[in-house]
């Protein structure tokens, strides 16, 4: 076996088979993709020992939230203190988690406040080694003067995480002697996101972090640094690895898709349509481009760049502002001909003016007169007149690649509406396929990965690409109780009818009152949800519940989750949200936490122009029943399974599951639940409100009304057999690989 210390003895099987699978994916190689589907609680995340086992080279780990870094450090420190194997891993994490000043930067951002005072702070190490009239300046040794927060000159923590010298009458800098003692010093501990800070001596956590991160054995990431278009073609580069030998784990990889149409996206705004006309003043200014003599051909690029910039930005100004006025907030599809007349009215020959508008771009760029908030991989910022080209580029592309899509977006704050232009790329395949063909072995986990083969068309753009993997749920199918409402529906022609009402009334009433301790019920939509909200309170009184609802501000989930957590030992708590809203998905409610969930309604995206022309997109690509479930069924059936795996998330833990909309139990037209994992299908009782009351009574009951762990004997036994487990001492990966024959590589 690849781990002693997996605690339950019932998921052995299961393990063994996804250990197994991925040892054979990584030590094979030649670009393999490995899909996982495997629930909660079957340990994804151990795969890391068996990819450690086989892989040629660096492992890379990416994740969607920071959150997610703290599980993968839980399983390496499993290795650390259970083998002999001790392998190296550090991360990345955005700017704004670990920028120790970071709260001084008031009307910018931290990227754009950190690239100020990165270039102060460079011109102050210059200044002090001109100073001392010294060839090297090593800022450990010297006297730093200290300057009132929020008002600095330079910043201390990036000034120690390097030296500069002279050479040929020029600074030059590399990384200090003290931040390469502290990454040292790192290889000898396990050190998380949150305490990282603490070990870096003074100096950028940043810094230090992308230092580690080129000599770790694994690498933690988010999808942004390695999936983004902007930062593929660096990425190896700077973490001074090859391809073929990264080996890479996506996790929680049903979200990969969806991450990556994101990151694909091109967004134009009011404000960098601004700080792009402050650089272009920039660049005039430093070149004296307006007293060059019209007539040299070598000036002839500026002077028709900067025509074409003149025209352009303004224009793209008035289209915004025109929609910020008089659209509604919401978004809808651009109307690509009107916005091309308008922009181009008078240009004769659009891509070459839009290649002089590269050229002073890229000039811009040279001279660092960069003005914005979006910052590369190097984290120096990315110019706005660069990004403005970029958003006009893709927005050319669109003119013949039907994948891209453009809309417009008005969005309100304050009392005010903003107005952004939108770029699109809709199909995720071609960007994720460009690192999976590249790198030794790719492995997918997820526990929302069905049907596999839709997902594998979606992120992969082919069939059969990848090898497909599904692991039944391990935990005792007596602990669980899985319910499909047979007769309600949140579907339009029927949501507002009052049988139906009264139906989804019953199935909720029958969670909240029924199931002892915490429970929730996701919606559709937040109109949904408070509209039942009444119905919920009621109920909840009646039982002495405390009823939550899900905030609009993701900076009040942390507290109202505390709150809810503690209400499961106090009599219980009801908890209302969104399916892919930010209490649905993400967060481990473990134990009495959760003891039931009701997901009311089948989350199907709004089915408005910009969901047809998607529809209509992959309906061409693959047919109208594959394309129909990729483009329009397959997210709404994971933001379903996301919200209902929030409850039995360990093996002695028991619960009931609702799905409240009888699309998840049909087959005919409209009906799901073909495409629900097995052991869902297998389990799922259909009911209407009444027989469904009934049978949580009557599973209550065979429980004893108890939804916790066992009790007495059985417990303290798991407990003791768990701890000789633990500590018992395997062999270290390598020597583990050998006892099994698995060695010929040597």
């Amino acid at each position: 076996m690849y781990l002693d210390y997996f605690p339950y003895e019932s998921l052995r099987p299961h393990q063994d088979r996804m250990l197994d699978a991925v040892y054979e994916v990584v030590d094979r190689g030649q670009h393999e993709v490995l899909m996982i589907d495997a629930p909660t609680g079957t340990g994804k995340t151990s795969c890391i020992s068996a990819a450690l086992a086989a892989a040629p080279g660096k492992i890379i780990v990416v994740v969607r939230t920071v959150s997610q870094i703290d599980i993968y450090i839980d399983e390496i420190n499993k290795i650390w203190s259970r083998t002999r194997h001790k392998p190296e891993i550090a991360y990345m994490v955005g700017k704004q988690k670990l920028c120790p000043i970071e709260g001084e930067f008031r009307d910018e951002s931290v990227y754009a406040g950190c690239s100020r005072l990165r270039e102060w702070t460079r011109n102050f190490a210059a200044s002090r080694m001109s100073r001392g009239r010294e060839a090297f300046y090593d800022p450990s040794g010297d006297s730093i003067p200290q300057e009132e927060p929020g008002y600095r000159t330079f910043c201390p923590y990036y000034l120690k995480s390097r030296e500069s010298f002279d050479l040929n009458g020029k600074a030059h800098f590399r990384r200090s002697a003290q931040s390469l003692d502290v990454v040292e010093s790192l290889k000898k501990k396990i050190v998380s996101p949150s305490e990282l800070g603490k070990e870096c001596m003074g100096i950028c956590p940043y810094e230090i972090m992308s230092l580690y991160a080129k000599s770790s054995d694994i690498v933690i990431m988010n999808y942004s640094h390695i999936f983004s278009p902007d930062f593929q073609d660096a990425i190896f580069s700077w973490l001074e690895m090859e391809p073929e030998k990264a080996t890479l784990i996506v996790d929680e990889a049903h979200n990969l898709g969806d991450a990556v149409r994101a990151m694909s996206s091109r967004v134009l705004t009011i404000r960098m349509i601004d700080l792009a006309e402050r650089e272009v003043e920039k660049f005039e200014g430093t070149l004296g481009q307006a007293r060059l003599d019209e007539a040299r051909s070598e000036s002839s690029w500026r002077r028709e760049g900067i025509r074409t910039i003149r025209t352009l930005l303004p224009r793209l100004r008035r289209f915004l502002q025109s929609r910020q006025e008089r659209m509604p907030e919401g978004e809808a599809l651009l109307d690509a001909d009107l916005f091309r007349s308008f922009l181009y009215d008078g240009i004769e020959d659009i891509d070459s003016s839009l290649s002089y508008f590269s050229d002073v771009a890229v000039a811009v760029a040279e001279l660092n007169l960069a003005e914005g908030d979006k910052e590369n991989l190097a984290g120096d910022l990315q110019p706005s007149l660069a990004l403005v080209l970029l958003f006009l580029r893709d927005s050319e592309q669109a003119e013949t690649d039907p994948s891209y899509q453009r809309k417009v977006v008005v969005s309100g704050s304050g009392g005010r509406k903003y107005a952004r232009l939108e770029v699109n790329n809709i199909d995720p395949a071609s960007v994720i396929r460009r690192i999976t063909d590249s790198v030794n072995a790719t492995i997918m986990l997820s526990g929302t990965f069905s049907p596999l083969e839709a997902y594998e068309l979606y992120c992969l753009g082919e069939e059969n690409r990848a090898r497909k993997l599904s692991i039944p749920n391990p935990f005792p199918r007596e602990n669980r109780l899985l319910l499909a409402s047979e007769r309600a529906t949140t579907q339009l022609e029927s949501r507002e009818e009052s049988d139906n009402r009264q139906e989804i009334g019953g199935h909720l009433e029958s969670v909240i009152e029924c199931v002892p301790g915490n429970v929730a019920a996701f919606f559709t939509s937040y109109p949904m949800m408070n509209n039942y909200r009444p119905l919920c309170l009621a109920s909840a009184r009646r039982v002495k519940k405390r009823l939550f609802t899900e905030p609009r501000s993701a900076e009040e989930v942390p507290e109202l989750l505390e709150e809810f957590f503690l209400q499961g030992k106090r009599g219980g708590g009801v908890l209302l949200g969104v399916s892919g809203g930010k209490l649905a998905e993400g967060i481990d409610y473990k134990g009495q936490a959760l003891n039931a969930v009701a997901v009311v309604g089948l989350p199907l995206a709004v089915y408005d122009d910009i969901q047809k022309e998607i529809n209509a997109y992959y309906s061409a690509k693959y047919g109208k029943v594959r394309g129909m479930l990729i483009a329009y069924t397959l997210p709404a059936i994971n933001r379903g399974l996301q919200a209902a795996g929030r409850v039995i998330r360990a093996e002695s833990e028991r619960g009931v599951l609702l799905f409240c909309d009888r699309r998840f139990g049909s087959t005919a037209l409209g009906g799901v639940n073909q495409f629900l994992p097995q052991w869902v299908r297998d389990e799922l009782v259909v009911v209407d409100a009444a027989r469904g009351r009934q049978m949580i009574e009557a599973r209550l009951k065979e429980w004893g009304g108890s939804l916790g762990a066992e009790s007495g004997g059985a417990s303290r036994e798991k407990r003791a057999e768990r701890r000789s487990r633990g500590k018992r001492k395997t062999e270290d990966l390598k020597a583990l690989v050998k006892e099994l024959g698995l060695d010929q590589r040597g």
